[in-house]
């Protein structure tokens, strides 16, 4: 089972107090925050459940059942059906691969089964290398990735935090791998853009640290953009999460979208992308009907689901923010079950940080496996 509480008082500790009543038996707390409380929120947990693991990081908004609400803490209990591993990597932009042993440890303590563990993860950055480094180990035990990159506004780029275990931490990534006892849990990506071409441009000139394209098919990246849009330079800013790139492997389509033009015609992103990358042009409108078809997908593939999870980039909120379409967007991920999400400046998704998206883990109950555990 996992429980749901929201505190929204007139102060925070009352709003602690408030959504820790629905939790009863916790294995993992998994918490939200407004921006300015995450320490706060931290402490009070690790206080009153003091040997139970929980990570929490702040939000600008959240998704909950079919509200888009802004709570002061949105807490997820997950109960006694669930076996957690939880920990943290720090130091993600020198070398989060010295925190690999432990990791390691923590996958193997579970004995993950069929379909029934997923590694959840929030981060506050260097997701590449964060993404690479875990997959090193849950490739071995074919447990999927699904995780958050924190955002707290633009004027926190680069100084995001998360909490774990009272802790607060920047440059860190917080973890928890979750093995459902009696049930399965599947792992989705939405991703509502779509090709504006049949054709692929090829990445000439990239600096993949940096995440910029310095050259498409030969030319500045901004004036391939440019032709290709129908906008000038100086606009790309402006459409350019309507429109944003998308790199493709094999038969996928990742999106990378765009955070800075510079004067000598270089797209910065926020993906990394590589020399000799096949990318595309995207565009956004059949969202509607994406957003349709993903419900009636995981339903199909998925019997008694009882909870969603997601991570959604805070572009899409403002999209359909723009579009008039957020709370038609919380109303159908309510059709599939009790559903809570968070906004994030970026989402992983199995081997690939992405822009733009939404990840999901969708919890369902295993009617055999529980009849067999008794």
């Amino acid at each position: 089972m996992i429980r749901m509480g929201k505190g929204q008082a007139e102060c925070l500790e009352q709003s602690l107090e408030e959504a820790v009543q629905s939790v009863k038996a916790p294995q993992f707390l998994l918490f939200f925050s407004k921006f300015g409380t995450l320490e706060e929120a931290a402490a009070f947990l690790a206080a009153r459940f003091p040997n139970i693991p929980s990570i929490g990081f702040c939000s600008i908004s959240v998704v909950h059942d079919d509200l888009v609400d802004n709570p002061d803490i949105l807490i997820l209990s997950f109960e006694e059906e669930y076996r957690i591993a939880c920990g943290l990597i720090k130091d993600l932009d020198e070398c989060p691969v010295q925190h690999i042993y432990q990791f390691q440890k923590d996958v193997e303590s579970l004995n993950a089964g069929d379909e029934d563990t997923v590694c959840f993860e929030c981060c506050t950055g260097n997701e590449e290398m964060l993404v690479t480094t875990l997959n090193a180990v849950l490739d071995k035990h074919h447990i999927p990735l699904i995780g958050t990159s924190v955002y707290e506004g633009t004027e926190r780029i680069g100084k995001t935090q998360v909490a774990f275990c009272g802790e607060i931490c920047k440059d860190a990534c917080a973890y928890a791998l979750i093995r459902c006892r009696n049930g399965k849990v599947r792992t989705y990506y939405e991703n509502i853009y779509m090709r504006t071409e049949l054709t692929f441009h090829q990445v000439t000139k990239a600096d993949p640290d940096s995440r910029s394209i310095i050259e498409i098919d030969g030319r500045p990246a901004a004036d391939v953009y440019s032709d290709i849009v129908q906008v000038p330079r100086n606009e790309i800013i402006s459409i350019s999460q309507r429109y944003p790139l998308g790199r493709v492997i094999g038969s996928r389509v990742f999106v990378a979208g765009i955070s800075n033009v510079l004067e000598d015609g270089t797209l910065v992103c926020y993906k990394r992308i590589n020399p000799n990358d096949a990318i595309c042009f995207m565009d956004y409108g059949r969202y509607r009907e994406v957003a349709s078809e993903t419900i009636e997908r995981i339903r199909k593939e998925n019997d008694d689901i009882y909870f969603t999870l997601t991570g959604e980039c805070i572009f899409r909120y403002w999209l359909y923010k723009n579009e008039n379409f957020q709370e038609n967007h919380a109303q159908n991920m309510s059709l599939l079950g009790s559903h809570a999400g968070m906004y994030c400046g970026g989402e992983q998704y199995h081997h690939q940080h992405i822009n733009q998206g939404m990840v999901i883990a969708v919890f369902s109950h295993d009617q055999e496996r529980r009849n067999s555990n008794g």
